[in-house]
């Protein structure tokens, strides 16, 4: 990791030894001194590598050569600051030894330059007394083009875990559901790298526990067991809510009210903590689940088993030879290859010295999956790093000496996140390139580096637990945590502060900080800052001390409500993240940080303007702007820069300067929303922005309905010439468009990556592009379109259509009377959720055979009366929401797999003939209708667990069947004023939530104690009445 530092600051210095500047400051007589030195140490440094990992001694040598290098870097910095500044100056002059400024700079930079010598020199003579040898090896320096060798990526296999898996679920599914324990709790025992989270997540995706369990939670634990993180973290996975900065009795009655009566399954993964009274605590809260409740533990600590174990723990036993060979033979060949025999019977030498642990065999199979030289195969198997240690360290060691040389810091740089953390991947590369850690190389730019160095990485098993999106493109992943305490051995100049961090002993060498703390202490005195990742400090006192750290390279510093003028000393900054803040400009010495490449303003509700003088910053290749809805216009000439790759929003203007065509120089890719389309008022505007050059996935056009838009009479050829790339193209809205036709390319085949398509207030538009063919269309929103009447128009050729369509909303429709003029067999396959309001022609005979149908929501449809049988399979609706429907009266018979129903404001519904067997629905919500016949309905309702009944006013008493009702959980009662009392039966209920809102008769009756009704909801846990 060191050489490649030193190694970037040193084509530095040759790049600017060659130019006026370099020249100018005598940087020439330097270099061949300085390259001498950097020789010598050089030859070193691959033992010095390796040696480190048992040697304090030369750890500490390494992080004095690695300081004197960050040194020089700075110093180059800080020249290449100086020629962008010579550059940007209207009136620049060639460089003069009569300059005063000039030549306080170059006295400046000379006794910088002597001092790096000095401390080489020393450095140099240190290593004599290190006795260390010369190596030369030979390694990749280079990242692998991985678009050239895989398209996708897949987890390692799981092997030799099948029985201890069975096992689990069979005591979980079993006897566990007998226990007469409140809580059982199941402990799986091992050391680090053995496979316990994933012999976890191999239950916890087990088809027969996912049935078996009303609710199942996922909780990493790691080392902080305090009782309010736990009960957060377990609130969070539960319901996908966060809590905020709730106090602890508020966050533990939030948990009761998830898991009361549940049968839940809760994983906490990797425990640590030993105290007995921190697991007693946490216990008395989940101690309220329904019996067969079930805790599944994993650790290393047998004590921690011991603790809070109400079994034996399971003992995961090291996996055998054989399956440690599968395993390493899976990772290191594939499943395609020819395995040669020299291979193989190194390989099976050397997964004997993984002594059975996955992690190992994983990490050594990734080592070798592109070597096939037999010497290298050798070298693994007979490293002196296996005697180091006889756990697993050794192996992770051998990855990471493996690594080519520019990848060491980027992996050691992922210690800069929180244990057990998912990490975003392209939040890891930004900050990777911010750093100076990957660039462009001739042949591919930056981030396309960045994807190759994550692939390289994650092939050799040092990331795992991927998240992929929808297209197959990873968003996330996890570092395992003794692959997290490697990185914090290399990189002990960074530091991740958590809770469990003593910020008082922080050394000052740090040059890369994340703090996650809230900011509950004050900053570590640290000199040299490259990294301050401040994400949730939300006070201001700490804005001052950040903006002091003046090698910053990057800053995370989002929620601020306002943004000091000094943030323009910090010269050699490259990300820059101030999203969510309050302030209404920016200071105009933000502009001066010419080094800048990544400007992130997103969510800046308030942000107006920005300083003209932005576009001098000349190395900015991303500005993200989304959602800051105030902006009015961005800088004038913005097309002159140059470097811009990704710029989220652009707003047009009707001058020079902010005209549409300033996009015409910008190689531009990722998103773009382009507003106030209506002052596009040239087609060769619009078509010199070269659209279809730019390699965009996002496409977004917005006209502003104002005079300019009604004047606007050539609407339909500017969108024409605005063709993006359609090979590109995955989302694409286009909003108050008030052109006749849509553009030829909206309709292409060649849309064969577009995956959602919203089209807004097209209002003069009479027929929707041929949408129906299009291969990976996904989720389709059309609304406020007056004109159109069909979905798809084109005569059915027994093809399908809408192949991949899941998703469609259809809204404010007055026109539209079918879904397809013609009806076919193989139309909306695939279709799960469909949203339709406001269209009053479309009904009768709108749709059939809507047989994946899971979610129908239809809002303001005056004309239903009964819905139709043949909409959709009767076994696969799930959801079903009714609103302003006024006319409709009964729903079709034979929903057995409803689970969810709403019915607002359909006055003439009944419910004595619309809710007849409906014995799967679990949640019912029903208000504004005709209530008749709600007693009948409901005692069949066996499976419901919420009921919320709204403004019924003639609603004058509740039925008497709540005992009947055994899952009823909530009952929700609102604006019911003349119900005069609550059924007995309530009495007999096992209701946890009861909510009386509005209802002046209830009131009275269930005040607590003195009400007449209060002996029938004493029971309830949680009562509110107002």
């Amino acid at each position: 990791m060191t050489e490649a530092i030193l190694g970037v600051a040193f084509e530095k210095l040759s790049s600017l030894v060659g130019k006026e500047l370099g020249r100018f400051l005598g940087f020439d007589r330097d270099m061949e001194r300085l390259q001498s030195m950097f020789t010598a140490i050089k030859a070193t440094l691959e033992d010095a590598e390796e040696k480190q990992f048992s040697s304090r001694t030369i750890k500490d040598w390494l992080q004095k050569l690695k300081d004197v290098a960050l040194k020089l870097d700075d110093i180059m910095d800080e020249c290449a600051y100086e020629e962008l500044s010579l550059s940007n100056q209207v009136q620049s002059s060639c460089l003069s030894s009569f300059n005063p400024k000039h030549v306080v700079f170059r006295h400046k930079m000379s006794k910088k330059m002597e001092r790096i010598k000095e401390r080489l020199d020393e450095i140099a003579k240190e290593k004599e007394q290190l006795h260390l040898t010369e190596r030369t090896l030979e390694r990749r320096s280079e990242v692998r083009d991985w678009r050239q060798t895989f398209s996708s990526i897949t987890e390692p296999q799981v092997y030799g875990r099948e029985n201890d898996k069975n096992k689990i679920v069979d005591f979980m599914v079993g006897d566990a559901s007998h226990s007469d324990n409140d809580l059982v709790v199941y402990p799986i025992k091992g050391p680090g790298g053995l496979g316990k989270t994933t012999l976890a997540q191999l239950v916890f995706n087990h088809e027969r526990v996912v049935k078996h369990f009303e609710l199942k939670i996922w909780v990493c634990v790691s080392e902080d067991f305090s009782l309010k993180r736990m009960i957060k973290s377990i609130i969070q996975a539960a319901s996908g809510d966060a809590c905020g900065d709730l106090e602890l009795e508020p966050l533990q009655k939030k948990l009761h009210d998830l898991l009361q009566r549940k049968k839940y399954l809760l994983v906490l993964d990797d425990v640590w903590d030993e105290e007995q009274e921190n697991w007693n605590r946490l216990k008395s809260v989940l101690s309220c689940g329904a019996k067969g409740t079930f805790v599944l533990v994993t650790t290393r600590l047998t004590k921690v088993a011991t603790i809070m174990g109400t079994t034996d723990p399971h003992e995961l036993s090291m996996l055998s030879d054989g399956n440690c060979w599968e395993l390493f033979k899976h990772r290191a060949f594939g499943s395609d290859e020819v395995i040669q025999v020299e291979h193989e019977n190194i390989g099976k030498e050397i997964v004997k010295k993984c002594g059975g642990l996955p992690l190992a065999a994983t990490a050594l199979g990734g080592l070798l999956r592109f070597e096939r030289k037999e010497e290298a195969w050798l070298n693994v198997k007979e490293s002196n790093v296996w005697s180091s240690s006889d756990n697993i360290m050794p192996a992770l060691i051998l990855s990471y000496l493996n690594l080519p040389i520019k990848l060491r810091q980027c992996f050691a740089y992922c210690a800069i996140f929180p244990k057990d953390e998912r990490i975003e991947k392209q939040y890891l590369i930004e900050l990777w390139m911010a750093n100076g850690f990957i660039s462009s190389n001739g042949m591919l730019n930056a981030q396309d580096v960045g994807d190759d160095v994550w692939h390289e990485l994650h092939w050799r098993s040092l990331f795992q637990d991927l998240e992929i999106d929808e297209l197959g493109k990873v968003t996330s992943f996890k570092l395992h945590d003794l692959v997290h305490d490697l990185a914090q051995s290399v990189a002990e100049e960074i530091c991740c502060i958590t809770r469990d961090t003593d910020v008082t002993t922080l050394s000052k060498r740090i040059y890369h900080l994340s703090d996650s703390t809230w900011g509950s202490h004050q900053l570590p005195k640290v000199k040299s800052l490259r990294t301050c990742i401040m994400l949730n400090y939300l006070k201001e006192r700490f804005h001052s001390s950040v903006l002091k750290f003046y090698s910053l390279r990057v800053l995370d510093f989002v929620n601020r409500n306002k943004l000091s003028s000094s943030i323009g000393n910090l010269k050699h900054l490259r990300y820059l993240n101030l999203s969510y803040g309050k302030f209404k400009t920016l200071p105009e010495s933000l502009c001066e940080l010419w080094n800048l490449q990544i400007l992130k303003l997103d969510r800046c509700n308030d942000l107006q303007k920005f300083p003209n003088s932005l576009i001098w910053l000349k190395a900015l290749h991303q500005l993200s702007l989304s959602g800051c809805y105030s902006l009015s216009s961005l800088p004038p000439h913005i097309g002159k820069m140059s470097s811009l790759r990704s710029l989220t929003m652009y707003i047009v203007g009707k001058e020079s300067g902010f005209l549409l065509e300033e996009l015409e120089a910008l190689n531009l890719k990722g998103e773009l929303f382009i507003k106030n389309m209506e002052k596009v008022k040239s087609v060769m505007d619009a078509k010199k922005v070269n659209m279809s050059n730019k390699k965009l996935n996002l496409l977004r056009f917005k006209w502003a309905r104002n005079e300019e838009f009604e004047l606007q009479n050539n609407v339909e050829q500017i969108l024409e010439v605005l063709q993006p790339d359609t090979q590109q193209l995955q989302r694409l809205i286009v909003t108050n468009y008030k052109g006749v036709h849509f553009p030829q390319w909206m309709s292409s085949p060649s849309l064969k990556y577009l995956n959602s398509l919203e089209l807004d207030g097209c209002r003069s538009s009479l027929h929707l592009p041929v949408l129906g063919k299009l291969p990976s269309l996904r989720d389709l929103t059309v609304s406020d379109m007056t004109q159109v009447e069909y979905l798809y128009e084109e005569s059915y050729d027994d093809g399908v259509v809408f192949l991949a369509l899941e998703y469609l909303s259809l809204s404010s429709l007055p026109n539209l009377v079918r879904l397809s003029r013609e009806y076919g067999e193989n139309m909306f396959p695939h279709l799960s959720k469909l949203y339709i309001s406001e269209c009053p022609k479309l009904w009768d005979g709108m749709l059939q055979n809507l047989a994946s149908l899971e979610t129908l929501e239809i809002r303001n449809l005056s004309n239903l009366e009964v819905l139709p049988t043949e909409i959709f399979n009767h076994n696969v609706i799930e959801s079903l929401y009714l609103r302003d429907c006024e006319n409709l009266q009964v729903l079709i018979q034979g929903l057995h797999s409803l689970e969810k129903l709403e019915i607002r404001s359909c006055r003439k519904f009944s419910v004595s003939a619309g809710l007849q067997h409906l014995t799967c629905l679990q949640y019912l919500s029903i208000g504004t209708c005709d209530v008749e016949g709600l007693h009948y309905a409901l005692q069949h309702m066996t499976s419901l667990k919420k009921l919320s009944l709204r403004n019924l006013p003639n609603l004058e008493s509740l039925p008497d069947c709540f005992g009947n009702l055994p899952l009823l959980q909530r009952l929700q009662i609102d604006e019911c004023s003349k119900l005069r009392c609550l059924p007995t039966s309530l009495s007999l209920s096992k209701l946890e939530r009861l909510y009386i809102c509005n209802c002046p008769m209830l009131k009275k009756r269930c005040e607590k104690e003195t009400g007449e009704d209060w002996s029938k909801i004493a029971h309830i846990h949680d009562v509110v009445v107002w």
